[in-house]
């Protein structure tokens, strides 16, 4: 079954440049009709969502390329997936660094919260003199997150 671009852009929540600019690069090289129309398929439509969603993780373009262009330019399939076996370990352990950052911010920011519960009903204003004095403002020491909120700056 045959699938226009603007459909599968739609579906996959992105936009049909993104999706043609993935073809320029040679991520996806959909059928073409003797008229020169692209012709997508269920297959295309995969490949499309299997970009996008290393894309979104923030994998650059250029990793996603290389990584499609590993079999054309291995003479064997030993060659092949070794190399391709390299570069998901790689992947694997970006991601792995990425999601101990991500479970340490969201530590954080539930740190953050509870600070923040303190100071609910506070009448005072929200001023550093004014919340350095205050007893519960310690307690917000050692959430970096705070720092962002805090940290009063000069306009």
């Amino acid at each position: 079954m045959t699938k226009k671009i603007g459909a599968i852009a739609g579906r996959l929540g992105t936009t049909v440049r993104t999706l043609r600019f993935y073809e320029e690069q040679g991520l996806v090289r959909p059928r073409r009709t003797p008229g020169g129309t692209r012709i997508y398929d269920e297959e295309d439509e995969a490949r499309f969502a299997a970009c996008l969603a290393l894309a979104r993780l923030g994998f650059p373009l250029e990793r996603l390329v290389e990584l499609a262009g590993v079999r054309g330019s291995s003479r064997t399939g030993d060659e092949a997936s070794r190399k391709v076996s390299g570069q998901l370990h790689s992947m694997d352990a970006e991601l792995s660094a990425r999601a101990r950052a991500i479970e340490q911010q969201r530590a954080d920011i539930r740190r953050a919260s509870k600070f923040l519960r303190g100071c609910h009903g506070c009448q005072r204003p929200p001023t550093r003199a004014v919340c350095d004095e205050c007893e519960h403002g310690a307690s917000r020491e050692g959430i970096s997150i705070m720092r962002i909120v805090w940290d009063e700056f000069e306009r």
